[in-house]
């Protein structure tokens, strides 16, 4: 078994029994690299920054998940996690937007 892999599981073995020592390593081992793809997806630091809270903030409410995926390394899934939180920020964003942008439509053109 990998060193890496076996390193992982252990600190996931203890995100399960809800090991704070567990998320802080997990944070300062993952955090820079996570930020760095959530900056280069989003374009945006506060945007980033939020995305890297949701990710750590998922792993720490459901590590077991890991476990149900087919990563190899627990690195990879959260890499995936961060790209799927930086869609699901954009989705929000857009939505928000457009529902602005309909409301001032529905408000300028009422009196039609």
């Amino acid at each position: 078994m990998n060193i890496r892999h076996e390193l992982e599981n252990k600190v996931l073995n203890r995100l399960l029994q809800k090991d704070s020592q567990a998320l802080k390593q997990m944070v300062d081992s993952y955090s820079t690299l996570l930020y760095q793809v959530a900056l280069r997806i989003t374009g945006d630091k506060r945007v980033a920054e939020q995305v890297l809270c949701d990710v750590f903030r998922d792993l720490w409410e459901n590590p077991s998940h890991y476990k149900k995926v087919k990563d190899k390394f627990l690195s990879s899934y959260l890499i995936k996690l961060c790209k799927l939180k930086c869609v699901d920020h954009e989705e929000i964003h857009i939505t928000r937007l457009l529902s602005k942008k309909s409301k001032n439509y529905v408000a300028n053109n009422a009196t039609v």
